[in-house]
């Protein structure tokens, strides 16, 4: 499993989410909301890779420019595969990308195997992730589903959390 380092959001945000989740969850259909862990929170990766050593958290809690940051999510998309992931994009400012390319610059000499190729900058897609493993049929039903939620959503965000998959920890460093 993939470890990661990961902006979170205001309350406010996390509660129009987690509505999207929920709504996708009552009509049937796979939802993030589904995933039973006290960490399933909202979330945009920045990093992922095979492991990344806490030795890292010493920088990026140095990184006090990070909270009050704001970002604007928008459009739905969808990741492709076997199955759909469903989500929503997080517009890519010159400030999101900015702090993204310093962060995965930062996190090179604490992971070990090379990042995922998607989470390079230049292939980065920064997104909050609604729903996985939708099936073809169940794409138009979702997007419907998620019609009352709202264009677009300004974000406040309030800190980095580094995520271990392997011990199921989570570390907020901001």
């Amino acid at each position: 499993m993939a470890h990661s380092i990961e902006l979170i959001f205001d309350a406010a945000t996390d509660a129009a989410i987690i509505s999207q989740w929920d709504a996708l969850a009552a009509a049937g259909l796979p939802s993030q909301g589904r995933t039973r862990s006290e960490s399933n929170r909202p979330h945009v990766t920045l990093v992922a890779a095979d492991s990344i050593d806490g030795a890292i958290d010493r920088d990026l809690a140095a990184l006090t420019d990070v909270p009050g940051m704001e970002v604007n999510i928008g459009a739905m998309l969808l990741f492709r595969g076997r199955r759909a992931t469903a989500a929503r994009l997080v517009v890519p400012s010159r400030e999101l990308c900015d702090l993204h390319a310093h962060i995965f610059e930062l996190s090179r000499g604490h992971i070990s195997g090379e990042p995922l190729p998607h989470i390079q900058p230049g292939a980065w897609t920064p997104h909050v992730t609604l729903a996985r493993r939708l099936a073809d049929d169940q794409i138009g039903y979702a997007l419907t589903t998620l019609s009352f939620a709202p264009e677009i959503l300004t974000a406040t965000v309030t800190g980095l959390r580094r995520w271990n998959s392997d011990t199921r920890e989570e570390f907020y460093l901001l």
